[in-house]
């Protein structure tokens, strides 16, 4: 070793025309490596043995060279696995699109907790989607999907997450409190306040965070669960005895009217059919939120794309959601308002939901609640929102200020100012 050493500084160091002080100086550099080339020979060497077999001989054998590799693979994996998570927001929607891939690979079936289906839910004009994603090293751990408020296209930094139907988180079921854990606090240093819907058992992973912030919790309501029977006359007993009575005899007058139901249309007939509806029917807001209920169908692949015509083929009732194992979603319906006094919206419900008896489903779910009759068989399954404001001043004089203008502010605007102070 010494030879070699000293050959390869004089080599390095000794080349042809140059002075003595530079020779000298290239010397001293190159001693000054050989530490830390000797570091670096004894480190590669293993650091214990399990018993005295392993432990390797003088002469050069394959044993030792196996055990070496061996003892670092695990040594590696062990580091590995003690390093922290750490979490990144992305807020792009075509990051966020190309995330599926991920999803697909931590979730056997995504369905509600796909990207594009997140995408679809998020108005553009209300709010910014958003996505924290949550690493360990180079191996990502899980999601939380969260969409931050916006008010006339400006930013307000309060995040808000949704997990009423399971679709908030992604992660594997070890890993999901440790996910949401570290999301939870990348979303506290970036965010000025977090919202967080979620159901009782997610209630414990908020604990010690009341410790470092203002902390609320209050119990909310998201969607109007309707519980199904086996038969569809199983399903009219349970109903009251006037519900009963006009869920027979408004479909029965449909019928003698020549109403005829389409269990099932093509996507894209099922939006031109919405289209042409759209302009006549019962609440109508606006149209983008029309586009959105539809994406949200779209990116579905079980749909629910049912509807209610005339005999010329007019169309005068549509619903649309999709299906998840023994659980149908209805996220979004159009009647025509000419109709209203045959209660087409009564009688679409009534064959849809003996569609989906017939299916296997055993529960209707109408996305953000139900209107009568249905509302009163309807539940609401216990929910919690948790109000996690952060310590700046000027924040907290805008909350005080949302807490007064929400007594007297519109229904629209007031369900936004919820989102900031709780609802008295």
């Amino acid at each position: 070793m010494p030879m070699y050493f000293h050959e390869g500084i004089r080599k390095f160091g000794e080349p042809q025309n140059l002075s003595q002080s530079y020779v000298d100086k290239s010397r001293h550099k190159g001693l000054a490596q050989f530490p830390f080339l000797l570091w670096r020979a004894l480190r590669s060497l293993p650091k214990k043995f399990p018993d005295e077999m392993a432990k390797p001989s003088r002469s050069l054998g394959t044993r030792p060279l196996r055990y070496s590799l061996r003892q670092r693979m695990l040594e590696s994996a062990e580091s590995f696995c003690s390093q922290p998570l750490s979490a990144t927001i992305v807020s792009s929607r075509h990051e966020i699109a190309r995330l599926a891939p991920l999803v697909g690979s931590l979730v056997l079936e995504p369905a509600m907790l796909n990207p594009r289906f997140f995408l679809a839910s998020i108005s553009k004009r209300k709010w910014r989607p958003c996505v924290c994603v949550v690493s360990q090293g180079e191996r990502i751990a899980g999601l939380l999907y969260f969409k931050e408020a916006l008010v006339a296209g400006i930013r307000t930094r309060v995040a808000l997450g949704d997990d009423s139907l399971g679709s908030m988180v992604v992660a594997d079921p070890a890993e999901r409190e440790s996910v949401i854990r570290s999301a939870l606090k990348a979303l506290r240093k970036r965010m000025l306040a977090v919202r967080l819907l979620i159901p009782p058992d997610r209630v414990a992973l908020l604990r010690g965070v009341e410790e470092s912030a203002a902390f609320g919790i209050y119990r909310a309501k998201r969607h109007a669960h309707l519980e199904l029977r086996r038969t569809y006359d199983e399903f009219l007993t349970s109903l009251g005895s006037r519900t009963r009575r006009n869920f027979r005899n408004y479909r029965r007058k449909s019928e003698l009217a020549g109403h005829e139901f389409v269990p099932e249309l093509a996507f894209s007939d099922f939006c031109a059919a919405a289209g042409r509806l759209f302009p006549n029917a019962t609440y109508a807001e606006i149209e983008p939120d029309l586009k959105k209920c539809l994406a949200m169908v779209e990116a579905m692949p079980s749909r629910i794309t049912v509807g209610l015509r005339k005999n010329d083929g007019e169309w005068i009732s549509l619903a649309g959601g999709w299906r998840l194992g023994d659980r149908a979603i209805l996220n979004m319906q159009l009647n025509n308002r000419t109709r209203i006094r045959e209660s087409i919206s009564l009688v679409l419900r009534s064959y849809l939901i003996e569609m989906l008896i017939k299916q296997g489903c055993r529960e209707l779910v109408f996305w953000a609640g139900s209107s009568a009759p249905l509302s009163g068989y309807s539940t609401s399954p216990e929910l919690f929102i948790a109000y996690i404001d952060g310590g700046s001043f000027l924040w907290k004089l805008f909350r005080l200020a949302c807490g007064k203008v929400s007594t007297i502010a519109p229904t629209a605007f007031g369900e936004w100012l919820h989102w900031i102070v709780p609802a008295k």
